[in-house]
């Protein structure tokens, strides 16, 4: 869903405003429209005439209120003018989709394996389409895997815009229309995916990942690297402890069982020092073996903890 425009600095009246926020949307969205063919819908929204009427008499915060209510009337009237897919792959570029329950099926008829999968486990950074912008998850999901250096969906065909499992596409490609808001809230309703719901009770995996969780817990982790810097060093042992853990982990499944990385990739999600990363933070070696762990979050910051003689090379 395109984010919906706020008034700029400078008044140049409601009436232009409106028109460039629609002319913006119908870009976005990909529409075959343009500004006129729908103007005479937008104006005639409450929301809209509203804000047309009582513009000048308005203070600044009731003209943002009154502009907020008028997006929203933009926004329908834009997705209006395209009830349809133009195919023009702007949904699997902009990222893969997260699995459902009802995908279940789709792994045993085989469209797809668990090499095709990445986790995001719960407390980490996620890209939400519906918010347009990176949000910590709530809870754990596991997607399609993104090719390398990209947000393109894996089974993206860049080609035709096309799907590699087209016919055989999971829940979220076949109810999100990026035309359509209402899409995202019914998605809601639905059960997400877990590692679980892809695991075997009796396999011998399973304690190894259960382990991993309790062990790596990224809201507790968070906390610890907060810690970490704002009281200096108060928690770089647990933080170093969670870092080391995860190391092991996956050295062991390599080697006990022969996973490779896109095995490990769903079983215990991304490492967590590219989690940490995700999170701002940063954690890192200076001369004389010393870890250091580093907040990104604020620029400028300039605070740090460390801890001596401990290495987290595997």
């Amino acid at each position: 869903m395109p984010n919906q425009a706020s008034p700029p600095g400078r008044d140049p009246g409601p009436e232009a405003l409106i028109r460039q926020a629609l002319e913006k949307m119908l870009a976005e969205i990909n529409s075959p429209a343009v500004p006129a063919d729908v103007w005479l819908a937008v104006v005639a929204g409450e929301a809209c005439r509203r804000l047309i009427r009582n513009w000048n008499g308005w203070t600044p915060q009731e003209r943002r209120k009154g502009w907020e209510k008028a997006a929203r009337d933009i926004e329908k009237a834009a997705y209006s003018t395209r009830p349809y897919c133009l195919r023009c792959g702007t949904c699997c570029r902009k990222g893969s989709p997260s699995l459902y329950r009802d995908d279940l099926p789709l792994f045993r008829q085989g469209t797809l394996t668990r090499l095709d999968l990445i986790t995001l486990r719960r407390g980490e950074k996620g890209y939400s389409n519906e918010a347009d912008r990176f949000v910590y998850l709530a809870e754990e999901q596991v997607k399609i895997r993104e090719k390398p250096g990209s947000r393109e969906c894996l089974f993206f065909q860049p080609a035709g815009a096309g799907c590699g499992v087209y016919e055989n596409r999971p829940r979220q490609c076949r109810i999100l229309e990026c035309w359509n808001p209402e899409g995202y809230r019914s998605l809601k309703k639905n059960k997400l995916l877990s590692r679980k719901d892809l695991l075997d009770p009796e396999d011998p995996l399973l304690p190894v990942v259960k382990s991993h969780e309790e062990r790596c817990q990224l809201l507790r982790l968070q906390e610890w690297l907060i810690r970490s810097v704002e009281q200096v060093g108060a928690d770089d042992e647990r933080v170093l402890e969670v870092i080391h853990f995860d190391r092991h982990a996956r050295t062991y499944l390599g080697e006990r069982f022969g996973l490779n990385q896109q095995h490990l990739d769903f079983l215990l999600g991304r490492p967590v020092e590219e989690v940490i990363s995700g999170l701002g933070f940063e954690v890192g070696f200076e001369p004389g073996n010393r870890i250091v762990v580093r907040d990104r979050r604020s620029e400028g910051r300039g605070q740090r903890s460390e801890v001596g003689d401990r290495r987290t090379e595997g």
